[in-house]
């Protein structure tokens, strides 16, 4: 007994569907501050507790070494907003590479 051609292409069709084609990386975008709230969450929703923590070291390196610069002229204090044309167009791997290009490290001081 044959299938019927339309039972073969509605087969067709749902396997197609089901094929998982490779997921771009997500990006933040720093086009405007609400682009970037969003882009930034998503990021974030996207990770591992370990990758968050990666994530936000990450953001400290970056934002003590721009502070650090003598011709820094912005605010005081830093986040993620703050570096947000930095971070722009940045997937997650390159703006962990970004925090370890800066040479900056983290030292404790245990009291």
């Amino acid at each position: 007994m044959r299938s019927p051609p339309i039972v073969v292409s509605v087969l067709l069709g749902l396997l197609a569907g089901c094929a998982s084609t490779p997921q771009q990386p997500l990006r933040v975008d720093g086009s405007t501050p609400e682009a970037f709230q969003a882009s930034w969450s998503r990021l974030n929703a996207s990770l591992s507790a370990q990758q968050q923590a990666q994530l936000n070291t990450a953001i400290l390196l970056l934002g003590a070494t721009k502070l650090h610069d003598s011709g820094y002229k912005g605010p005081s204090s830093f986040g993620p907003e703050t570096l947000r044309a930095d971070l722009n167009g940045k997937t997650f791997e390159e703006i962990i590479a970004a925090g370890k290009a800066t040479g900056a490290t983290i030292k404790i001081n245990q009291h």
